[in-house]
């Protein structure tokens, strides 16, 4: 039987963790675990990751693309106190969102609507691409105060803040609907994008919808949600 190349085994063992520290959160998860959802004995996960904590930081440090260049030195050794929570905070800072941020620095768009569908894609995309670590994030971070802290307190709420201004921006000039509340207006778009991106495709209804026609459907609902029509 062919060896199954060290890089593999890796990925195998980091996408197992994902997916069962996103369904059962740090403490619920064992090592035995995630070393069957690799395919893995108990025992061999040790030559990968030197602890549970190392098996964490794992988690994000291939799902962020730190090893994509070559394979670490095995096993990991268990992360420095506050490593990972740094180490996650900082990939999703660094997540770019180009779109919102031209949008902000613009005064008067030459299509509002192609403006805020720009915007709601952008922001579907990255759910897309990193639920799975976002999962693990939501699930773990009341277990893991560092996570919980920079997570809601400052990533989540800064992207709000921001959706928010320009919601305000844009109403204020005419361009989209008066909202009674913009930060309310900002959350209901986010958690929209969030639920069928993301959330939905942890449970049942992950095959209910097709991936290609919910993005579209959402992208114009919420387009047609916000932008005025034109007088007649």
């Amino acid at each position: 039987m062919a060896r199954v190349p060290t890089e593999k085994r890796l990925q195998a063992l980091a996408e197992a963790a994902t997916g069962v520290f996103g369904r059962l959160g740090y403490r619920g998860t064992r090592m035995a675990e995630v070393a069957a959802a690799a395919g893995m004995s108990s025992g061999s996960v040790f030559t990968y990751v030197e602890s549970k904590e190392a098996l964490f930081h794992l988690v994000f440090a291939y799902a962020f693309g730190l090893f994509d260049a070559e394979v670490p030195e095995l096993p990991l050794p268990t992360p420095a106190p506050g490593e990972t929570a740094r180490l996650i905070e900082a990939k999703l800072r660094s997540v770019p969102v180009p779109k919102l941020e031209a949008a902000l620095a613009t005064e008067r768009p030459r299509d509002i609507g192609a403006e805020i569908r720009a915007i709601v894609e952008e922001r579907y995309a990255i759910h897309e691409r990193l639920w799975p670590v976002l999962a693990v994030i939501e699930r773990c971070a009341v277990e893991v105060p560092d996570v919980e802290e920079f997570y809601y307190r400052r990533t989540r709420v800064g992207y709000f803040g921001r959706l928010a201004r320009y919601l305000e921006k844009r109403s204020a000039a005419g361009y989209v609907r008066a909202m009674p509340d913009v930060a309310v207006a900002a959350r209901i778009v986010s958690e929209t994008i969030s639920w069928f991106a993301w959330h939905r495709k942890e449970g049942r209804d992950a095959l209910v919808y097709d991936d290609e026609s919910t993005r579209r459907t959402v992208v114009e609902f919420i387009c047609a949600a916000l932008v005025l029509s034109p007088d007649p």
